[in-house]
């Protein structure tokens, strides 16, 4: 399918030699495509031709990378901005005591639990100790993303925590008794923990914090102590840049990395652009030439893959504008029996974190995440218009459901005069007779709406995630239905 999508678009035209009929072999013709022509004499391409051709190459395995790497170059953007912030230390960890807000940039967070996140350090540290009190809830993802392990219900503790101990790629050092252990394929370690409200209060999430430890396995017999860093309303830039810098970002991580983080093809493919491990990304002139506008290419290709998806699976209703960012329902990305990168990449630019438990089909446990970023009528949504979503009454949440409505450029909470730009059934809203609500989206609220009014930035699109935490049978059986996003004439 990808090959054909490929042909297509390349759309190759061959001028005919003499016999003015198709040849088998590339001897005496031009061919013709969106790239230019190239031209072959007597079965030998020209010297222009060869030049760009291997231009071409670069640029499309620029591209490629950009698309099968989007994880790495955003985790590693979310731990240099920590860096910046103040809390690049393992036991520095950032919590957002107050919750999420529109001042930090993070791929569509949430303001409805207490977050907390830091990036372990296996390289430096070695075996890494994490103890998680009870009812906490998280996991640990690799510096590309993937699953390491969870904590708390989905994890081996059973939400009871315990003492997790996190091993470096390549450990064959003793492992000692009375851990729930993991090994990561990358030094670098994503931990994301999260807590619950309590009755609408983040008082109950921020005590559990408080008893949250992380240290080298090297210091248990005395362990420093651990930090936790206040960021609520503070200015935390963690979205990877979609230009060359993204580049710069691979090549930074991939330079200290272990060479096992990935296998063989993958280590070939960001080899022939110059991003090799254990050595620093030093492009030429003349290869950066290239390499710039190639990456703004490969920018664009990911954010076109991640508002125009094409794959089976996409959306959670036949007949409905929601998307699952979680293609065929899988945190593998392979719903096929093969890793799908456009799949992938297509989850990598709108949102981070992997773990089953946001992929499972559970009832009553874990939660599911209902994507859009257009109205009812396939048209993208826009800051400067009014849309009305009606939510049907009894939804199927054990817990709790929000909305949030994200900036399409940063796909971040979008920044208005509003705290948070999101509503949920912790919101004081109002009802319908028949038990649905009303949300309206838009620069102003309709009169009389403020309550169930969510602002928008005229100047900006933006999209949204209706999320339902302890989604029950109704919803898996589709006997509940969320309805499209319209605009208000």
């Amino acid at each position: 399918m990808k090959l054909e999508k490929f042909a297509a678009c390349v759309a190759l035209s061959i001028i005919a030699g003499p016999a003015g009929a198709e040849e088998r072999f590339l001897e005496n013709e031009t061919i013709s495509s969106i790239a230019g022509d190239f031209t072959f004499q007597k079965g030998f391409p020209t010297p222009e031709t060869t030049e760009r051709l291997f231009q071409l190459r670069t640029t499309y395995r620029v591209m490629e990378v950009i698309q099968e790497n989007t994880f790495a170059a955003s985790l590693f953007a979310m731990r240099k901005g920590f860096e910046a912030f103040g809390g690049g230390a393992p036991n520095q960890v950032i919590v957002f005591k107050d919750l999420m807000d529109a001042k930090s940039e993070f791929l569509t967070a949430n303001n409805t639990t207490v977050y907390a996140m830091t990036f372990l350090d296996l390289k430096g540290d070695g075996p890494t100790v994490v103890e998680a009190p009870e009812g906490m809830l998280g996991f640990f993802n690799d510096m590309w993303m993937r699953y390491v392990g969870d904590v708390g219900n989905a994890g081996p503790d059973k939400g009871q925590g315990g003492k997790f101990l996190i091993l470096p790629p390549g450990y064959e050092g003793e492992v000692p008794d009375g851990y729930f252990t993991f090994s990561s394929r990358t030094y670098g370690v994503w931990m994301g923990l999260r807590a619950f409200l309590a009755d609408g209060r983040t008082n109950a999430a921020n005590a559990l914090y408080e008893n949250l430890k992380i240290y080298p396995l090297s210091k248990a017999d005395n362990p420093p102590p651990t930090e936790l860093i206040n960021g609520s309303g503070q200015k935390i830039l963690t979205v990877h840049s979609e230009n060359y810098h993204l580049i710069e970002e691979l090549g930074a991580l991939i330079a200290e990395e272990h060479p096992d983080a990935l296998d063989g093809a993958q280590k070939f493919l960001l080899a022939s652009i110059g991003l090799e491990f254990g050595k620093p990304f030093e492009p030429s002139p003349e290869e950066r030439a290239i390499l710039e506008p190639a990456a703004k290419l490969g920018a664009a290709l990911l954010r076109a893959n991640m508002w125009n998806y094409v794959g089976d699976e996409k959306y959670i209703y036949a007949d409905r504008k929601w998307w699952n960012p979680f293609v065929g329902g899988v945190y593998t990305f392979d719903p096929k029996g093969y890793l799908d990168y456009d799949a992938q990449a297509f989850f990598a630019a709108y949102a981070t974190g992997v773990t089953p438990a946001m992929a499972s089909k559970v009832v009553g446990i874990g939660s599911q995440y209902l994507c859009t970023h257009t109205d009812g009528s396939g048209q993208p949504l826009d800051g400067a218009r009014t849309y009305k979503l009606t939510v049907p009454a009894d939804v199927p949440a054990k817990d709790f459901w929000s909305v949030v409505v994200y900036d399409s450029a940063s796909r971040s909470m979008m920044l208005t005069s509003q705290e948070f730009p999101a509503l949920s059934s912790y919101s004081d809203l109002s009802q319908n007779e028949d038990g649905s609500v009303d949300l309206y989206f838009g620069p102003q609220a309709p009169e009389g709406k403020q309550a169930n009014w969510i602002e928008t930035d005229p100047t900006k699109g933006w999209t949204a995630i209706f999320r339902i935490y302890g989604p029950l049978e109704p919803f898996f059986e589709q006997s509940w239905k969320l309805n499209d996003i319209a605009a208000v004439e």
